[in-house]
């Protein structure tokens, strides 16, 4: 194992010892750490804030992008729960899942077999889809490689000792991706991150242009007779409350950018149930014409 994810496991496995309120408690300290040295996650969250939020006031923006690190650090910090890995703890997680919101959509979608599909994004702590999600469909993810190869094959032995199917973002993975759909199965992906620019379309995003992935359009194309949700992991007193909620009816549509449009605006409904929340310090507009993250 390459020493880079040596280091990151280990990190990761301590934090795996401690209970939930620790593990948040500790989150918060490592907001408290990033925004004191003001470095680059820092930054981008605040510009991003400032981007997406103009109707706020600055002080407004301030609170948000301190609570929007505070908040990912307890992602941070929760990665070792979540990463159980035993049918024990996958157990032990599911029980600080308090609440499931509009689960009536996701049990009516997989009653009517014709295929789900999922839309997650960086907002809460998705990793604890993995304690509901597989115990009841089955489930198959796409996930993107990481830069750690030891650290990728410790996710995907977490992952999928829960039940989850996980398959790489690479040609081969995306096959069995897009067969699994057609097939009428559930399929579950994370398409808030800025793609390549070949496999981008262009939509705006908090009103921002930003790239958005065609790859969903063409899914939902292969199965149109098929089901597609948002759902997210939201964080609250005690553990997590899963959301599902509608998609925008215009995903559906033939027309590509039509269909990028609703899902980003389906994704903002999302992120407006606790903007804190979402992962701010990704740079979603880093092809953006206006170079928002120079000097950054």
């Amino acid at each position: 194992m390459d020493s880079k994810s040596a280091v990151a496991l280990f990190i990761i496995r301590a934090l795996g010892l401690m209970n939930l309120t620790v593990a948040r408690a500790f989150g918060g300290l490592i907001g408290a750490l990033v925004r004191l040295s003001n470095g680059r996650m820092y930054r981008v969250t605040k510009k991003n804030i400032d981007l997406c939020f103009p109707h706020y006031s600055p002080q407004q923006r301030a609170q948000l992008a301190r609570a929007s690190v505070n908040e990912t650090g307890k992602t941070v910090a929760e990665t070792g729960l979540a990463w159980g890995g035993t049918e024990e703890k996958f157990r032990r997680n599911e029980q600080q899942i308090v609440a499931v919101r509009n689960v009536h959509l996701f049990d009516k979608a997989l009653s009517d077999g014709k295929g789900l599909l999922l839309l997650t994004m960086h907002l809460g702590n998705w990793e604890w889809v993995s304690s509901y999600l597989p115990q009841r469909c089955d489930l198959m993810a796409l996930y993107k490689m990481a830069k750690m190869p030891g650290l990728e094959q410790a996710m995907l032995k977490a992952r999928g000792s829960s039940g989850i199917k996980m398959v790489a973002g690479n040609r081969d993975g995306v096959r069995k991706f897009v067969k699994h759909y057609q097939s009428q199965q559930t399929c579950l992906i994370v398409p808030d991150q800025e793609p390549a620019e070949k496999s981008g379309v262009w939509s705006e995003f908090f009103g921002i242009p930003a790239l958005t992935p065609r790859f969903i359009h063409m899914l939902i194309r292969k199965n149109p007779e098929g089901c597609v949700l948002n759902v997210y992991v939201k964080r609250v007193r005690g553990g997590f409350e899963i959301i599902f909620s509608e998609v925008e009816a215009g995903i559906y549509s033939e027309d590509l950018d039509t269909s990028a449009k609703a899902m980003n605006v389906g994704f903002e409904k999302c992120v407006l149930d606790a903007p804190e929340q979402y992962q701010w310090e990704y740079k979603r507009f880093k092809r953006n014409k206006e170079g928002h993250y120079k000097g950054l």
